[in-house]
């Protein structure tokens, strides 16, 4: 009877516990603290509008030398690598026949020099005889047949002058023709460059369809540069540009434009541009790879933000900022980044509005929606 009892009064303990809590209010739930971050405002700044290109180096200008005589090559003054002027003989040809036809040549000249002396002398004299006998004509002294022969003479001689003088004419042509053909065997720079390649050795036979070197001038150089078509109306003959090659990371070589090919490549839709580059130093080598930037001389506006507001998502490939409204809630945004950034500040195009903030600390503890506390202010800032 006892242990009946007892169990009576445990279950009923047991079911009054139960009741209670049956009745009692619901105990509050924890609710999310807000996040203490640190904001920057949004700035607004021009920046300049710059087209990438890229493209590839070319000599300004390239020749394949040739002499203009055929002969033996009897010496080859440079080599790969030489720095040559205007003028600088490169190859000489053997000019054993040439010399001997320019003194033939003079031999000629000389005596067709030596007949027109000649032949004005002949012909003083004609016109002297000629004049005298026509005043003894006069005085009975001498014939008119003998005046008429004597004028005839002169006459004569006058025409002797006159073929002498073409003969010389005709010798001194000859003459520099020679000496044409003597000069010829020296092979000379036609411009300051470089020389690319040496064609011939000594003891070759050449003819004027052989070309002896190749020579190529690098200051300035010819930068050919490939551009968007829908950036063909932002090119102007002019305008700066910089360029960068891999075999020089951190020098940037300017330029400037000097062509613009007025149609575009059908299969690209891309418009050839050309400029020229400085290259004092020869450092730039024909065929280099460049990438470029063309300067247009405008400005866009672009938002600043501190670099440590931006998160970068990997896996995306995107980048993104939180954004605190007036009622320091955060909103995550996607923005798109400016080709050209800052050292300190990162340029946005897209994505922000200018005056808006944007959270620079505790990056890693926000979420989309979340309460914020505004514990500090910064402001973007930095240098070109």
């Amino acid at each position: 009877m006892t242990a009946r009892v007892s169990s009576c009064l445990v279950l009923a303990a047991v079911l009054t516990v139960a009741a209670c809590r049956a009745g009692a209010p619901p105990e509050p739930a924890v609710q999310n603290q807000p996040i203490a971050v640190a904001v920057a405002p949004v700035q607004g700044v021009d920046q300049p509008v710059a087209i990438e290109a890229t493209g590839g180096f070319e000599a300004a200008e390239a020749s394949d030398v040739a002499p203009e005589t055929s002969g033996t090559v009897t010496a080859t003054l440079v080599d790969i690598g030489d720095r040559v002027k205007a003028g600088d003989v490169l190859v000489r040809v053997q000019g054993v026949n040439a010399g001997l036809r320019l003194d033939e040549a003079r031999a000629a000249a000389s005596r067709a020099e030596s007949n027109v002396k000649f032949a004005e002398a002949q012909s003083d004299l004609a016109q002297t005889t000629a004049a005298r006998y026509a005043a003894l004509v006069a005085t009975g002294d001498v014939s008119r047949t003998v005046a008429d022969q004597a004028k005839t003479q002169a006459e004569t001689a006058i025409q002797s002058v006159n073929t002498a003088r073409a003969s010389l004419a005709e010798a001194r042509a000859q003459l520099a023709l020679a000496e044409k053909a003597v000069a010829d065997v020296v092979i000379a720079a036609p411009f300051a460059g470089y020389i690319a390649e040496r064609k011939v050795s000594k003891g070759e036979y050449v003819q004027p369809s052989t070309a002896v070197v190749r020579l190529v001038s690098l200051d300035p150089l010819r930068l050919k540069l490939t551009v968007p078509g829908a950036q063909a109306g932002q090119v102007k003959v002019g305008q700066t540009t910089q360029c960068t090659v891999d075999a020089f990371p951190g020098r940037v070589f300017t330029g400037r434009i000097t062509a613009i090919n007025p149609a575009l490549v059908a299969e690209s839709r891309t418009m050839g541009v050309e400029a020229r580059v400085p290259n004092a130093d020869a450092a730039l080598k024909p065929g280099m790879f460049a990438v470029a930037r063309i300067e247009t001389g405008t400005t866009e506006r672009a938002m600043l933000v501190p670099r440590r507001a931006l998160i970068e998502d990997a896996n995306t490939n995107s980048y993104r900022v939180f954004v605190i409204d007036k009622e320091n809630r955060a909103h995550l945004r996607v923005v798109q980044l400016a080709a050209r950034q800052l050292q300190d500040a990162v340029r946005i195009t897209a994505g922000v509005a200018e005056g808006e903030r944007v959270a620079t600390t505790h990056l890693a503890d926000l979420y989309d929606g979340a309460t914020v506390t505004v514990s500090a202010e910064g402001a973007a800032g930095g240098k070109d």
